[in-house]
């Protein structure tokens, strides 16, 4: 049971997807810093930090925003126990954030040497996509625990971890840069650590974040779906009349493989697949049906109908394959599918 009337509230957002901002903001911070060294910076002579002092200041930071990006995946992966508690879940989170800002300030005082102000700005942006990455990640999840629509919470929740794989490609600029630096000195006992806050842009995408808040909340989601359709023989596709055609090579029969998915987050069982084939001149259908004993959530089944005897001599065949919807299965768009061909 969620302890609803504990639930921390916040009010709605509505943001554009930052990821145009953040990289405008990226290139602009860079060529002015690339300019900076091109005129002040170079004249100046011996500003900032020396390379050995500055390597070890910015040490320390970066391990401790790499134990940071742990920490928060720690809490990502235990989720499904913290919800029970969402008042000690925003506790925790906000820890984290504050932590973050934290780390940025640490960033922002220290002066870096001449030619490695552009490898610091592009520390500081990190850094920064980091902690507003992390400000926006706690309302939009508790917001989302208790919201009966998921959809502007899933996306919010995506431009969040968004902004968290931006930050790793602007840490790993700073890394690189400052690491290169560091041999070319040859620094002794200085490195810095990797920090990869996000592992895949997948894991970020709106879908996928959808996804993993239903099965968060528990809620049942049931759904089979036709997929891919592969017919043998192969033959070429051409457009006539609008409609996608597949002109099969001579042959007395054709075999069809079908890609049966469970895109819910429950396992299914007596799945019912059917094909009826028919053509414009003989409408009356020849079926076949198979049965799938289970699916597990996620599972994509190929299964494979084969002695189909298609009219031949250039004839349009139509092949209707369905998917039988499942018990409490609410979308049944992607539960049919038509393909025409001819033979010959």
């Amino acid at each position: 049971m969620y302890a609803h009337a504990r639930t921390p509230r916040f009010s709605r957002r509505r943001r554009r997807n930052p990821a145009p901002a953040i990289i405008a903001a990226l290139a602009l911070l860079i060529f002015g810093c690339w300019v900076f060294n091109l005129t002040c910076g170079r004249r100046g002579g011996g500003g900032g930090s020396g390379l050995g002092e500055y390597a070890s200041r910015v040490r320390s930071i970066a391990e401790a925003t790499a134990g940071l990006g742990q920490a928060w995946n720690e809490v990502r992966q235990s989720l499904p126990q913290l919800i029970a508690d969402t008042q000690s879940l925003d506790a925790r989170l906000q820890e984290l954030e504050s932590q973050a800002l934290d780390i940025l300030s640490q960033a922002k005082a220290v002066v870096p040497p001449d030619d490695l102000e552009l490898a610091h700005a592009a520390l500081v942006i990190c850094l920064e996509q980091r902690y507003r990455s992390l400000q926006n990640y706690r309302p939009d999840l508790i917001n989302a625990l208790s919201a009966v629509d998921l959809d502007v919470y899933a996306r919010s929740l995506s431009e969040d971890l968004q902004g968290m794989v931006y930050s790793d490609g602007s840490y790993a600029f700073f890394r690189r840069q400052v690491s290169e630096a560091i041999q070319a000195g040859k620094v002794e006992d200085v490195t810095l650590p990797e920090s990869a806050w996000m592992q895949d842009w997948d894991s970020a995408d709106y879908e996928s974040v959808k996804t993993f808040l239903v099965g968060l909340k528990g809620t049942e989601v049931h759904g089979v779906a036709v997929g891919a359709v592969m017919l043998k023989p192969e033959g070429t596709l051409v457009q006539e009349a609008g409609e996608t055609v597949h002109r099969l090579p001579s042959t007395d029969e054709v075999n069809v493989t079908v890609t049966v998915e469970n895109q819910g987050n429950r396992s299914e069982s007596g799945v019912v697949v059917r094909i009826s084939l028919y053509s414009t001149i003989n409408t009356n259908p020849v079926r076949q049906e198979q049965t799938l004993e289970s699916m597990a959530p996620g599972e994509k089944v190929q299964v494979v109908f084969t002695g189909l005897r298609p009219t031949t001599g250039r004839v349009r065949n139509i092949l209707e394959i369905k998917v039988e919807p499942v018990p409490r299965e609410t979308f049944i768009d992607n539960n049919q599918k038509l393909i025409y061909f001819t033979v010959g």
